[in-house]
Order: structure tokens, then C-alpha cells, then sequence
């Protein structure tokens, strides 16, 4: 009977981590400052960052004695599409990132499934938690003045009438008779 030697495969990828220089010590740190391309594309439609695309890992891992906890902060590029007049650009943005991943079986009893990353083995994958942190970051509904710019960048989209919820001066049409006859209900107030 032959025996063939086992090999483990790990886990890689441009976001995996290798945790074995770390050591298992409670307390014990090591830095991660590198650059990673992005397996696939994180964000939405509007606004995403595209798969391929340059993050810039600034992070530190610390051996708890339930896992690993990663702290820091991720930047890269996104491309952005107007929500308003559809012109696109690109945008540096960034997180910061506060994630626990657990050693297999030492993770809190009341932590739901879940929400628990978990290592494995001694690698840790970033990509999920990367997902998650710029998807709560991102709005969903992205316009170029929410980037920096003062106005929209297709100049073929007219500017935008006014500003939601502004009604200073402003009569509703359906109301414009009572106006007239009773005046303007802001006049009476400062009046009083």
C-alpha cells in the first residue's frame, strides 16, 4: 500500500495574509503595509472599485487569544457614475478597518455564526471584510458634488432647480387662493 504525502493547500489570493510570522503570543503584532490588486470588483454599479484596480494595505494584526485583530486603513480608486447626470469619473477612497478573525472553535459562544470571520488556518482573507467595510462607506445614489465637485460634469445636464426640503418663498399652486385671500401664514407669525 503507497501512502502518498498530504499536502495542504492554502488559501491565496492578493488579499490573503499570511499570519504564521506573527506567532501565537497574546499581544504580539506584526504590520502590513503593501499593495493589493483587487480579485473582484467591491462596490455597486454607481460606484465601485473595479476588479484589478491598486489597494494600498496599511494595517497591523494582533494575537488575541481568540484569533487575530486586524486594524487600519485601506485606499485605493474608485470609478464613480454621476447619479444625477451620469458622467463618470474616479475617486480616491478609503476605510478604516477594525475586524476580529477567530481561530476555529475559540470563537465567543455568543457570537452569531455569521458574524464571526474565522482564519483559516493561518491565513486570513481580507476580501469579505473589504466588501463590507466600502459597501457601508459607499452611497448608493452617488452625484460629483458629493466628490468634490461644485458642479455636475456632463454640462449637457441642466442644474438642478433648487434644494429638496428648501420651501422658503415658495407657495404651493393648490394654496395660492387661500394665500391670497387669508396672506401668507410665515407674515402673520412674525407679526405676532
Amino acid at each position: 500500500m503507497s501512502t502518498k504525502p498530504r499536502t495542504h493547500r492554502f488559501p491565496s489570493g492578493p488579499l490573503v495574509l499570511d499570519t504564521r510570522s506573527l506567532g501565537r503570543n497574546p499581544g504580539a503584532t506584526m504590520e502590513v503595509r503593501r499593495g493589493a490588486a483587487v480579485p473582484t470588483t467591491i462596490g455597486v454599479e454607481m460606484i465601485a472599485i473595479p476588479e484589478g484596480s491598486e489597494l494600498d494595505l496599511d494595517l497591523t494584526l494582533t494575537f488575541v487569544d481568540e484569533g487575530i485583530l486586524v486594524t487600519g486603513s485601506v485606499t485605493g480608486s474608485a470609478r464613480v457614475e454621476c447619479a444625477r447626470c451620469l458622467g463618470e469619473f474616479r475617486t480616491d477612497v478609503g476605510v478604516d478597518l477594525t475586524e476580529m478573525y477567530a481561530i476555529e472553535g475559540k470563537a465567543a459562544a455568543d457570537a452569531e455564526e455569521d458574524e464571526v470571520r474565522l482564519l483559516d488556518g493561518d491565513m486570513l482573507n481580507l476580501e469579505s471584510a473589504l466588501i463590507d467595510a466600502f459597501g457601508l462607506e459607499f452611497p448608493l445614489s452617488p452625484t460629483c458634488t458629493d466628490y468634490g465637485h461644485e458642479t455636475c460634469i456632463n454640462p449637457d445636464i441642466p442644474a438642478p432647480d433648487g434644494v429638496s426640503g428648501e420651501e422658503e418663498g415658495r407657495i404651493d399652486p393648490r394654496w395660492a387662493g387661500l394665500a391670497d385671500k387669508f396672506g401668507s401664514l410665515g407674515s402673520d407669525e412674525e407679526g405676532k
